[in-house]
């Protein structure tokens, strides 16, 4: 009795269209949550940005504890007790109080990818944001 010929080459691999159906597979899962993950750094970064501006009016507050007045130097260098820790992608100033009042203003400016992105604080706790923040509203 006679077998059924099989051929010398047996199939080992995969065809080139199942191995492109799975690249436009990945193709669009990535193109489903590329967006959404970028969305997700940007918000982390503006909050942690947001405890960036807690800690310094913490700074802030120490340093007027000490001295019984705001400091009227517009630096944020001069408070020695506080590091920032997103400083790549953002720019802290300080605006001192104006005459007469005793509110100064905190500021956060994005710079590289959260150029788009500044939350301010004030002594008052007023708090605002601007820009895109990654979907960022309140902090």
């Amino acid at each position: 009795m006679r077998r059924p010929s099989q051929s010398r080459y047996s199939q080992v691999g995969f065809t080139l269209v199942e191995l492109m159906i799975v690249v436009v597979v990945v193709a669009i899962l990535a193109a489903i949550a590329l967006p959404g993950y970028q969305n997700f750094i940007k918000k982390s970064r503006a909050k942690t940005a947001g405890a960036d501006l807690i800690s310094l009016s913490a700074a802030v507050e120490n340093d007027f504890q000490r001295k019984l007045k705001y400091s009227t130097e517009e630096n944020v260098t001069q408070f020695t007790t506080w590091q920032a820790t997103q400083g790549d992608f953002f720019d802290y100033s300080y605006t001192k109080p104006a005459s007469g009042t005793q509110i100064y203003t905190l500021k956060a400016t994005g710079k590289g990818s959260m150029n788009t992105c500044d939350l301010t604080l004030k002594n008052d706790n007023t708090r605002t944001i601007t820009g895109d923040c990654g979907s960022l509203t309140s902090w």
